[in-house]
């Protein structure tokens, strides 16, 4: 399958939910919610499900973003499948699966991962609460930003991270700074 085909009308996302159930499956079978390292990984299962409402069920994040967000008329797109395609692919997938991977050799890389869910999930929440409407994916950013937020707490807590307050501000400039770019790419044409 070309990346064409797997990127027309989001095919890649069909593979979110088993991803998701795969690796929340993984996660309880190597880790406890007792661990650090738990919720350094939760986001991961949890980006997964987040994916399949944006782009699968019910999707049209992609349709949202062009007609919502840019403004654009029926037919026109800023936002196409290929950049949904390679946005998910490379900044979600293969990023959340380094990074998860980096968590197990030191847990400030969870950190970065938490941070930027609750940076994701605050773009979802705040464009409804400007919009006063579901967009595709709030559903699952405002469950993961609870469970971010005390991911956050806990390994700031208890997850022996060595200057953690420089860890903070890393991932939350690198979060920011993915963020941004993100928006840019969803915003030119």
């Amino acid at each position: 399958m070309t990346i064409k085909k797997l990127a027309e009308h989001q095919n890649w996302a069909k593979g979110a939910p088993v991803l998701g159930l795969v690796t929340a499956v993984l996660l309880f079978v190597l880790t406890r919610p007792s661990q650090p390292l738990f919720w350094a990984l939760v986001n991961i299962p949890l980006y997964f499900f987040h994916q399949t409402e944006e782009h699968l069920w019910p999707g049209g994040f992609k349709h949202y973003v062009n007609a919502v967000i840019n403004k654009l008329p029926e037919g026109e797109e800023k936002l196409t499948d290929i950049s949904v395609f390679w946005i998910n692919i490379l900044l979600v997938w293969v990023a959340f699966l380094m990074f998860g991977a980096l968590s197990f050799l030191y847990i400030g890389f969870g950190l970065l991962l938490i941070i930027f869910s609750i940076i994701n999930c605050l773009t979802h929440v705040g464009m409804a609460l400007r919009k006063r409407e579901w967009n595709p994916g709030l559903v699952m950013a405002s469950i993961q930003l609870l469970l971010s937020c005390y991911g956050a707490y806990f390994l700031t807590a208890f997850g022996a991270i060595d200057h953690v307050v420089l860890w903070w501000v890393f991932a939350t400039l690198f979060s920011i700074a993915a963020h941004i770019s993100v928006f840019k790419i969803c915003m030119a044409k």
